[in-house]
């Protein structure tokens, strides 16, 4: 049994964003293919959850341990970290208060792994290392930097331009800095696997993609509503908005001129009041679903136009488990091993965003054809239970490997 401790910036509670999805996953494995499992989660302002209030479901997985920390963007804050050279993405997340937590749970237990689930609790991998003789990996859900590289790229206000290029900056510095301090690394894609060996990292790298539970997730036609289309996301998460903006002021008008009926539905939580108000033709801003899963369920066609980030889009992942018809731009699918034309659609511009869509109204037969066989992958490559098996596998080789050093 390998005891596996799990160090989170956040409650991964509830499993209404990628974020969450991503680390409930992972738990959900280690705990059922038999690994002792302790979770140290920071419960942010951001994303706070009353952990009294946890279901079983969560809190039978793990031994938790929480530990508040108000990491909201502060104006002064932001303003006075100008004078440092430190990343202010970053030391939002450091906390003292976590850092004696920590150092309280590693002499009371002993692990065999410690996992450091995103760059984001790096900073507590000397507290950590000082306490602790495991095998410590840090699993990087993205190459950070790049995200905020891109958002920088795109910004069309000079002011804000040089303020993100800033944090792009400073977050790639340390980013950097961070890559050698760990035993090894995980990522979700051979894609920021290579990035990261491009920086420097000459620890080894094992690439593991985000698990679904495809037991959770049906093909379920009950409730369809066809032809409809649809984006699920995080709202709160910067290159979402960009990308639903993009697609409607860019795409939507152009189809409605074919198929003036066609509706798209925005949903995910973090949505702000100001972007639900905003009104554009047959489009519902409808923000967080109490279900995701019936949601998607009742819709046809997913949109994935995404122009920023890294990692794997768990949304496609879980749209794809129950057999949707999915139509994303080349780095919104990027790490998943799908062939375009059988499993979803690539588009890259609004040309082709238009014309994939158009392809999948006009034609329902290629549609269902595309959601079979995207269950099919599903099933085949990203069951949790097979990813976890693999990555336990490495975690074995890599502990014997430590200890033999």
């Amino acid at each position: 049994m390998i005891k596996i401790l799990q160090i989170v910036n956040r409650v991964p509670w509830p499993l209404k964003d990628g974020g969450a999805l991503g680390y409930y996953n992972y738990i959900k494995g280690y705990h059922d293919a038999g690994c002792d499992v302790t979770v140290a989660a920071l419960n942010t302002s951001k994303h706070f959850v009353n952990t009294n209030e946890l279901p079983d479901e969560l809190k039978n997985l793990a031994d938790w341990r929480f530990s508040y920390i108000d990491n909201k963007v502060k104006p002064l804050d932001a303003f006075l970290n100008l004078f440092t050279n430190k990343s202010y993405n970053i030391e939002r997340f450091v906390s003292d208060d976590f850092k004696k937590q920590l150092n309280e749970l590693l002499h009371e237990k002993q692990f065999d792994v410690i996992v450091f689930e995103s760059l984001f609790v790096a900073p507590y991998i000397d507290v950590v290392a000082n306490n602790s003789n495991a095998l410590l990996v840090l699993r990087q859900h993205n190459v950070e930097h790049k995200i905020w590289e891109t958002l920088a790229l795109e910004e069309p206000n000079p002011i804000k331009k040089i303020y993100l290029n800033l944090l792009a900056s400073r977050l790639k510095k340390f980013e950097t800095t961070q890559l050698n301090k760990f035993d090894a690394l995980t990522t979700v894609t051979q894609f920021d696997a290579n990035d990261f060996k491009q920086m420097g990292c000459n620890q080894p790298i094992f690439s593991s993609p985000i698990g679904i539970d495809i037991s959770r997730l049906k093909v379920d036609n009950s409730t369809l509503e066809i032809p409809s289309v649809f984006h699920i996301g995080s709202m709160e998460w910067m290159p979402n908005q960009q990308a639903v903006m993009w697609f409607i002021k860019n795409v939507w008008n152009q189809i409605l001129v074919k198929y003036p009926n066609l509706k798209l539905t925005i949903a995910g939580r973090g949505m702000t009041d100001s972007f639900k108000q905003q009104n554009f033709q047959n489009v519902e801003m409808k923000g967080e679903v109490d279900d995701a899963v019936k949601f998607i369920q009742s819709k046809q066609m997913m949109i994935v136009p995404l122009f920023a980030g890294s990692g794997i889009r768990v949304k496609i992942l879980e749209g794809m488990a129950m057999g949707k018809a999915i139509v994303s731009t080349s780095l919104g699918a990027q790490g998943i091993e799908a062939e375009n034309g059988k499993h979803l659609l690539i588009a890259n511009t609004a040309e082709e965003f238009t014309e994939a869509i158009f392809s999948l109204v006009s034609n329902a037969k290629f549609a269902d054809e595309l959601g079979r066989n995207a269950r099919k992958l599903v099933e085949s490559t990203y069951d949790n239970t097979k990813v976890i098996d693999r990555l336990l596998k490495f975690y074995e080789h890599q502990i014997q490997n430590k200890a033999n050093f």
